[in-house]
């Protein structure tokens, strides 16, 4: 039995947090399950997010804070695996989605709740990629943090639909692959190089998602195919290949992370910087 510190934030119904509680150990029971967690319940959005946000702070996280926005959210990030749970955005979701939400998180905290997953060496090709994309170090790691999500989250899809979670991930990939109107627009904005190589890292984050449901769901492909068809034409086939990369992937996340950013220096940064296709 995992044991749960739970935390309140706000008005936080007896009845909602023990769902909450209840949806995560049934999953725990399937996928297997960490010793301890903590998991912080927030009534609204802001609460989550100023907390999220002062946390990352206070450790040093640097690069956007994955998360924010969200309706639940993962870290590790004092050694512990904690899950923060905002009901202010969760009520406004279908069911599915949150069983998937939720899920997807409680599986982050068998695979990554520690912090071993959370401080990567920087991979060389990622220091070659920000010096040809005209940027700093500081663009690097960016990259490294963004990389580091896609991979995991690939690794947590791949546990969950293993062990028989298909249509809540599916619901929770759509959520987070199909771009919204403001993010199409987002792209058509972007001038640089380096601004462009941060939106497609980003994206990676939903191609990780949606990987191991290829072939399992039928709806799969035409997700994937839907979420990237505002890119440019082999743009769109280095993502589709990265699927491809993570599905036949072997080894731990260091060693996932390292191909992937391997491939992000060799096959999409050239893609990025020929001004001819973009």
């Amino acid at each position: 039995m995992t044991r749960i510190f739970l935390s309140r934030f706000g008005s936080v119904d007896d009845s909602i947090a023990e769902w909450i509680l209840e949806v995560l150990e049934d999953c725990y029971r399937r996928i297997g399950r960490p010793e301890l967690l903590e998991l912080w319940i927030f009534e609204r959005a802001s609460m989550m997010d100023a907390v999220l946000a002062g946390e990352a702070a206070s450790v040093g996280v640097r690069g956007p804070v994955s998360g924010l926005g969200f309706f639940a959210t993962h870290d590790a990030w004092r050694g512990t695996p904690r899950i923060m749970v905002c009901l202010e955005r969760m009520r406004e979701l279908p069911r599915l989605l949150q069983l998937g939400g939720l899920r997807h998180e409680a599986g982050h905290s068998v695979l990554h709740g520690s912090l071993e997953h959370y401080i990567y060496p920087m991979p060389r090709s990622l220091l070659e990629a920000s010096e040809l994309l005209g940027g700093s170090g500081e663009l690097s790691e960016t990259l490294l943090y963004l990389l580091s999500i896609a991979v995991k989250d690939f690794e947590v899809e791949r546990l969950l639909v293993d062990h028989g979670f298909i249509d809540c991930q599916f619901a929770y990939a759509e959520y987070v692959v199909k771009p919204s109107r403001e993010e199409v627009e987002a792209w058509r904005r972007l001038s640089t190089p380096g601004e462009k190589a941060l939106y497609m890292a980003q994206l990676l984050k939903g191609v990780g998602c949606l990987a191991p449901l290829l072939g399992v769901k039928s709806e799969a492909e035409d997700l994937l195919e839907d979420s990237l068809r505002h890119l440019p034409g082999r743009l769109r086939e280095e993502l589709r290949e990265a699927c491809s990369l993570l599905l036949g992937s072997r080894g731990d996340t260091l060693t996932r992370l390292r191909m992937l950013s391997n491939f992000f220096h060799s096959r999409i940064v050239p893609q990025i910087i020929d001004d001819g296709e973009l």
